[in-house]
């Protein structure tokens, strides 16, 4: 899918589409006295991929949190398909339980359990969550394995496993859920980059088959190369939004451009 063509609207708070598979309007965040999100619009339409770029402390890992309620956002509404959460306070069980089943998320962490073996770290949740039995699970999560370049490893340990490898063990767990839309946090962050490499073209490969996706990423590349559309944070606000070519090629906002200098120039 082709990212839009539409300016940034005036308050660079983002772009509505006409039927988008995730829609955050006025999203706030506050602790305590600190507002951390400032009333965020963004809406992603399905099979789009939007990178969200920003300095540290801008509040994308806050914002993506917010979208399968890890954090309860303090303001505004969170849509993902027809489940939809508004503020105040902890969700109904049942609401939340159907968004969550519509999003898949991998953090910077690969947070796989330790004791479980790789094929188990994949098949658990869709016999909890899902119902399926161990033989059903097991033969998918065997498929998502494959899909990752892991198929070798179902009888692993984590311990046994390099980073880039247990991330993609992550996304493959994430998968097995069955997810409209995957969030990525920094999903390379704690990878060198040789190992991030392997996580990329993972990410890659979901992309072009279609996908829904937002990733937090300081990889300017892939956020030039494979997203549709670039979102800028800076200060708990968006500050520029636009085809992932434009905005990292020539940015407008002067916030924008001092950040891509800062990155390329490291």
């Amino acid at each position: 899918m082709k990212a839009t063509d539409t300016l940034d609207p005036p308050n660079g708070q983002g772009t509505a589409l006409e039927t988008p598979l995730i829609h955050l309007e006025g999203i706030r965040k506050t602790y305590g006295p600190i507002e951390v999100l400032k009333g965020v619009n963004l809406s992603v339409a399905k099979g789009e991929v939007v990178a969200m770029i920003g300095p540290s402390g801008s509040g994308k890992s806050t914002l993506l949190r917010c979208v399968n309620q890890l954090e309860f956002h303090t303001g505004g509404t969170v849509s993902v398909g027809d489940a939809t959460i508004a503020p105040g306070g902890h969700p109904a069980v049942r609401d939340l339980q159907k968004l969550r089943r519509k999003v898949g998320m991998v953090f910077q962490s690969f947070n796989l359990f330790p004791h479980l073996s790789v094929l188990r770290n994949v098949s658990l949740a869709q016999e909890r969550v899902l119902g399926r039995s161990r033989e059903e699970a097991d033969q998918r999560s065997m498929q998502l394995l494959s899909r990752v370049g892991l198929a070798d490893k179902g009888s692993q340990y984590p311990s046994r496993c390099s980073g880039g490898q247990q991330q993609r063990i992550a996304i493959a767990r994430a998968l097995a859920l069955d997810p409209e839309a995957m969030l990525f946090d920094e999903p390379t962050s704690a990878l060198d980059p040789e190992l991030g490499v392997e996580v990329l073209t993972v990410m890659r490969e979901l992309a072009e088959n279609g996908m829904t996706m937002i990733v937090v990423t300081h990889e300017m590349h892939f956020a030039e190369d494979v997203s549709n559309r670039v979102v800028v944070m800076a200060d708990g606000m968006i500050i520029e939004e636009g085809p992932s070519k434009q905005v990292m090629t020539a940015p407008r906002a002067e916030r924008t451009q001092r950040f891509l200098r800062a990155v390329r120039d490291r």
